[in-house]
């Protein structure tokens, strides 16, 4: 997953972009300097690679122009896509800005290049694994995300389901597969080059006992990814609650009730958490929790009788579906408050 890019022209950052939570400005100063001293060596390569706690640290560079472009990634991705992309991009920012960054006053326009970033991103969209025993819920927690219809009866997924989901800008592979144990030597390979690693439970006691296995398969396989537990089914008697199963894993644990559809705003929030992604400044996921916000705004407007204020919101509203790619959703919500303006009127 791509977390961060920065831009640095001679020893200046003249473009970072942040999608999730990875080196502070103090941090990425000190190990600058170690990338800048190998990258511009007698030998040092134009494309490499470093580990670096759980980031892995890419960069290419353009020696003539004392340029470095760099990528802050999780361990999980391989070098070879994030080297394509690389060299792809570099290609197109010397391209678009070549010839600005030669001048004594560099500038970079943020609404051109933020899009060759976003389409980065995609291509080196995060992997989320969904991992659990039979019948915890992992397939029904799967439809919720991708917003489909919620199977009320348990089906056994058969070896597995690969996804890509979109919520809002952001897009990511889901990766759900096969509780059975007798599926269980596919588990190590399933989960490899995982970002974040989603351990559902049904919330007993003996489910959440049985499910450690999950703790010490990803601490060996993939040990650099964030690993949540989704404790499903807490609308049940039996369930345990959220502060007695998080003393009992020694892990942060989400609660949910996966077959209720309005679960799903929570279930993207979590998403957000464990890919260290702060919706509130994300911006792939900021349009989205924008929107949900405005949407409860217009709904108080109507419920007051403040037409003028709902007409203004829907607007909005409808504005950033269109930037989110929802057609439908934008036309709909612009046909609400024109019918509201000529009520007015």
């Amino acid at each position: 997953m791509l977390r961060q890019i920065y831009i640095v022209l001679k020893d200046n950052i003249i473009y970072q972009r942040n999608y999730a939570k990875g080196l502070d400005d103090s941090l990425f100063s000190s190990v600058f300097l170690n990338i800048k001293n190998s990258a511009f060596s007698k030998f040092g390569e134009e494309t490499a690679s470093y580990e670096f706690f759980t980031y892995r640290l890419s960069f290419i560079v353009e020696k003539n122009l004392n340029l470095i472009l760099l990528f802050v990634t999780g361990l999980g991705d391989d070098f070879k896509n994030i080297k394509l992309q690389l060299q792809k991009f570099k290609k197109e920012f010397l391209e678009f800005f070549g010839d600005n960054i030669k001048t004594e006053t560099p500038t970079i326009i943020p609404n051109v290049l933020d899009p060759i970033i976003d389409t980065i991103h995609r291509n080196l969209k995060p992997k989320i694994s969904i991992v659990g025993f039979s019948g915890v819920g992992k397939t029904t927690t799967t439809k919720l995300i991708k917003s489909e219809e919620i199977p009320m009866q348990h089906i056994p997924t058969i070896t597995g389901e690969v996804a890509t989901i979109k919520i809002g800008k952001l897009h990511f592979f889901l990766w759900d597969f096969a509780g059975q144990e007798q599926f269980d030597f596919l588990w190590e390979k399933f989960i490899m080059g995982s970002d974040a690693v989603l351990l559902m439970t049904d919330s007993t006691l003996e489910n959440l006992e049985k499910s450690r296995y999950f703790f010490e398969l990803v601490n060996r396989v993939i040990p650099y990814a964030r690993l949540a537990i989704i404790a499903n089914k807490q609308d049940l008697s039996e369930a345990m609650k959220i502060e007695d199963i998080e003393r009992l894993m020694g892990q942060k644990a989400y609660s949910m009730i996966a077959i209720d559809p309005n679960n799903r705003p929570k279930m993207i929030r979590i998403i957000a958490d464990v890919l260290d992604m702060d919706p509130k400044v994300s911006p792939l996921l900021k349009p989205i929790f924008e929107r949900d916000m405005l949407m409860d705004k217009a709904q108080e407007a109507l419920e007051q009788g403040d037409f003028n204020l709902a007409v203004e919101i829907f607007e909005k509203i409808s504005n950033i579906c269109l930037e989110l790619g929802d057609d439908s959703l934008s036309i709909e919500l612009q046909e609400k408050a024109d019918k509201l303006r000529s009520l007015l009127g």
